[in-house]
């Protein structure tokens, strides 16, 4: 069996990413909102940790912080790499910043340190119909997908990224656990991954979190 590597979990990322989608374009109608994922290499065993879901948000200023703020659990969870992905013409919309760019999906594959690497997919997205609660439903054609190196990035996207590389160390255990739950209540939705290592290997911050009221783990690993 190939080991999953970082890289090789940022191209299943990716097209996850493109998965779903499609999948809830042709159910609802809608894109997911902007995720980050977290890969940790010091899990060498299964370095994919989970991902974060951003809080909803109001249009403007309300968009960028909370898209920003997802900074804040990529430093929580030590993460080594991250994988963003949004929707550009929701993006977009949602930060009052017209783009020159059509629909279409943004991977970013984000190292801790250099250059980082975007990954764009171009969509038509062609209405189906409806579901029976009068939401539209849809299908996306996608154009041919791009790599670009160093390509740019929303303010706000740099601004997640520059809050996760800033040096920190988590020595409270409490403030740890505080700035979790308080984003959770804010509306951010955490998805993080059953682990196959002893709790005793697990770095602190993943079983502080472990710990927590309402801590769900969507998918168990066997050893």
């Amino acid at each position: 069996m190939q080991k999953m590597t970082e890289a090789i979990w940022v191209d299943e990322l990716e097209q996850l990413a493109v998965d779903t989608t499609t999948a809830m374009l042709a159910a609802v109608g809608w894109v997911p909102p902007p995720t980050a994922h977290f890969l940790c290499a010091e899990l060498p065993r299964l370095p994919y940790v989970g991902y974060l879901r951003t809080r909803p948000f109001y249009r403007g200023e309300d968009a960028h912080r909370a898209i920003a703020g997802l900074g804040w659990m990529a430093s929580i969870a030590q993460a080594s790499r991250l994988v963003l992905v949004w929707e550009q013409a929701d993006l977009s919309v949602a930060l009052e910043r017209p783009s020159p760019l059509p629909s279409g999906l943004v991977v970013v594959d984000v190292p801790r340190d250099g250059e980082h690497e975007v990954r764009w997919h171009p969509m038509d997205v062609i209405e189906t119909g409806a579901t029976p609660d009068g939401l539209p439903t849809a299908v996306p054609e996608w154009g041919l997908r791009q790599r670009i190196p160093g390509g740019r990035l929303p303010e706000s996207v740099v601004d997640l990224v520059a809050l996760w590389r800033e040096e920190r160390t988590w020595s409270d255990v409490r403030e740890l656990a505080d700035l979790y739950l308080t984003m959770v209540e804010d509306g951010y939705e955490p998805g993080w991954l059953g682990r196959p290592e002893p709790d005793h290997e697990l770095p602190r911050w993943r079983r502080v979190v472990a710990e927590l009221p309402g801590t769900v783990f969507e998918i168990q690993e066997s050893a």
